[in-house]
């Protein structure tokens, strides 16, 4: 007999099934927990949806969807078909290497008052560890927003892993489906915030991330574009006005500056890959801040 999960572990794939492998492969490693998994396919791709059914079974679903839903859309499909009263956002590039892990973090969780709790983020590839952020982007430059409304100390966390009551979740919509990708971590802990409660960090837990395995594939200023877009949203849904534009004048110049500097280096030593990516990041902060500029003109 198939026993009600504990926790039910939702995760988005978008050409990252190999990530995903070792991902399961540390859940199924997990003891003294039940847990089911629900996956949702946004790559569309049928080499993938093969290797994924292959994955079924009696703690994994997938479910294959028609469209690419983009990272919340996909997370709040996978919390509609959730059966556990916790829920546990999961990127596919994430490992749970202590075999203690999620039973200490559902423990950790319940027996706090906290609307949302987050682990300490490992990234090992870049040599880095992901703390929670105290301040939401650019919020120095506001003026007119009031963030006094906000529960706790911690403003938000990534989306790489979190863990929240599943009504807690649906109560506020999930993620909000106007993000598509970049964001929408930094919103849905603005709301939790403001609607839930505050959010919780414990440094014991500690999830490995790669980071970035469903973008590996995309073009450095595609990339850059959909992170701007995702930021200026954020701005727009939670910022005063006023503040969303003293934010887009002073990147704008900030980005004009350094695509300048940038050419000018390039001519004395050559192009870097880094300074492309930097051009890339700036080539788009230009266009969102332009068009954002325009309009409130």
């Amino acid at each position: 007999m198939r026993l009600q999960p504990e926790v039910s572990i939702l995760m988005v794939n978008y050409h990252t099934v190999a990530e995903l492998r070792h991902c399961l492969q540390s859940l199924s490693a997990q003891q003294n927990v039940t847990y089911e998994v629900i996956i949702v396919d946004n790559s569309g791709d049928q080499g993938e949806q093969q290797q994924l059914q292959a994955l079924h079974d009696d703690h994994v679903r997938c479910i294959f969807s028609q469209e690419n839903l983009g990272f919340g859309r996909a997370n709040n499909l996978a919390a509609n078909h959730a059966n556990a009263e916790l829920v546990l956002i999961l990127n596919p590039d994430t490992v749970l290497q202590e075999a203690t892990l999620l039973r200490r973090y559902i423990d950790r969780f319940k027996s706090g008052s906290d609307a949302m709790l987050a682990p300490l983020i490992v990234e090992s590839s870049k040599h880095k560890v992901v703390y929670p952020r105290k301040r939401y982007p650019s919020q120095g430059l506001c003026q007119k927003t009031d963030f006094s409304r906000l529960a706790g100390s911690v403003a938000w966390v990534l989306g790489a892993c979190m863990m929240m009551w599943r009504q807690d979740y649906l109560s506020i919509g999930g993620f909000d489906s106007d993000y598509f990708m970049y964001g929408e971590d930094a919103d849905i802990c603005w709301r939790i915030r403001a609607e839930l409660g505050a959010i919780g960090f414990d440094q014991t837990l500690a999830v490995q991330h790669i980071g970035g395995a469903s973008e590996k594939q995309a073009a450095s200023l595609s990339k850059w574009m959909r992170k701007r877009q995702g930021q200026y949203l954020f701005f727009k849904k939670h910022y005063h006005a006023d503040d969303v534009l003293r934010i887009a004048l002073k990147q704008r110049a900030r980005a004009s500056f350094k695509l300048a500097k940038n050419a000018l280096l390039n001519l004395w030593f050559g192009a870097t890959s880094r300074r492309l990516d930097d051009d890339a990041r700036a080539t788009a902060t230009l266009a969102v801040t332009a068009e954002l500029i325009s309009n409130h003109r």
